[in-house]
Formats: C-alpha cells, structure tokens, sequence
C-alpha cells in the first residue's frame, strides 16, 4: 500500500547514496553533485552489492544513484530489492545513470523501483535536477525520449494489465481505481466517495492483490488504458 508522501521543504538537504564502480565516471557525478549545495552525498559505494545494500539499510539515503555502464543482468532483481530495503523507514528514491537501455528495459526497472535514468550522454548540469525530480517522488527520463518512452510504458503496462480483469473488484474499488486514473489523492477519492481515508486505502490494497500491481502508477495506467473515464 502507498502511503502519501509528506511534502518535501525546498530548503531541505537530500541524502544521496552513489554506486559506482568507476573512479571517471564517479568523478563526473562527484563534481554534478557539488554544484548543489541542498544534496549531500552521505557515502560512495565502490565495491561489491553487498555492501552497497548495507549502506542503504545504516544510512537510509533520501536518493540512490546507481551509476553502471552496462545493464546488469540482474538489475531487476537489484531494484526489487533496493525497494524492499527501502521501505521502512525513509522510502529511497532510486535513479539510474548509465547508457540508456532499451524502451521495454526501463519500464521491467521502473515497475520494480526504479524512478528514473540518467543518460549518461546528457549534460552534467542537468544531474542535480534529476536528484531533486525523482526525490519529489516523480519520474526522471532524458527528455528528447520522454514521449517515446511514456507511450512505451503506457502500452507495455496496458497489455500486461488488460490480462486481467475487473470483474474481480467491487462497486467502490471500480470507482477507487477510476479516480486513481483520474489522478486523485486518497483525501480527494474520500471526499468524492463519502467515505474515509483508511477505507480508501483498504480498497487500494485490495485492489492492488485483485490485480496484481505494486504501484500508483500501474493503477493509474491501467484504468487509462481501460478508459474507465
């Protein structure tokens, strides 16, 4: 179940996390990085997995950047969990710097975690407002493939989603769904329903087991792509 997001003060300093195996690479994010004054790298991890998973855990980072030339093979699996990790008690954003995969790549990683890639062909000034895009909680993609990529997601998470069927929810989880696709917060889905907010939240993790998903967003592009509206 997803839990609203407080807001973030402007002023507040974001905990970055890095991952980078590379000392060029990692300078080039070091200097980015520095050009902001409000986000602090608390630790770099050079080595192995391992203990970069542990330094999430000790030190509950606000962002995580994972930086790799090459998609691993077992990024999936990585990002899945890194979420798991992050869940309780800070839930850590995470963005991925490197060459940029393929469309259906970055949506299996933004369906398990991910928040956002960093083309690593792109301006180094443009990574500190990658940190604070995915920090609000929104999603990070290089701009001139924005459009193709959305349109990707919305197709790709459409066809998986369309397998299922909303035959399984009840009356009030069918209208739950629809507002979520509407772009509702749970106070608003509340107040149009006329029924309170951890009612709505039972009814959205009950959806989220009659269909399968893991986030907001799948829901969301599911009722789009089921024209619920």
């Amino acid at each position: 179940m997803n839990k609203k997001k407080p807001a973030i003060p402007e002023n507040a300093t974001i905990k970055i996390l890095i991952y980078c195996p590379s000392d060029l690479i990692l300078a080039g994010i070091l200097k980015a990085i520095e050009s902001d004054s409000g986000i602090e790298v608390v630790n770099v991890e050079k080595t192995t997995l391992e203990s970069f998973m542990e330094s999430i855990r000790k030190l509950h980072p606000d962002v995580i950047l994972f930086a790799s030339l090459e998609t691993l093979p077992n990024m999936r699996e990585i990002c899945k969990a890194i979420r798991e990790i992050s869940k309780d008690p800070v839930h850590s954003q995470m963005l991925l710097l490197g060459n940029i995969p393929s469309h259906e790549e970055i949506v299996s990683l933004i369906n398990v975690g991910a928040r956002g890639y960093f083309d690593i062909n792109d301006s180094s000034h443009q990574l500190p407002e990658a940190v604070r895009t995915i920090h609000k909680g929104e999603i990070w993609l290089p701009r001139d493939k924005m459009s193709s990529i959305m349109d990707r997601i919305i197709a790709v998470v459409g066809r998986d989603m369309k397998e299922k069927t909303l035959d399984q929810l009840t009356p009030t989880e069918f209208q739950v769904l629809k507002l979520i696709g509407q772009g509702k917060s749970n106070d608003e889905i509340a107040d149009t329903l006329f029924i309170s907010k951890n009612t709505v939240r039972s009814h959205i993790k009950s959806i989220y087991a009659k269909l399968d998903t893991h986030s907001r967003l799948q829901l969301a592009l599911y009722a789009i792509n089921s024209a619920l509206f």
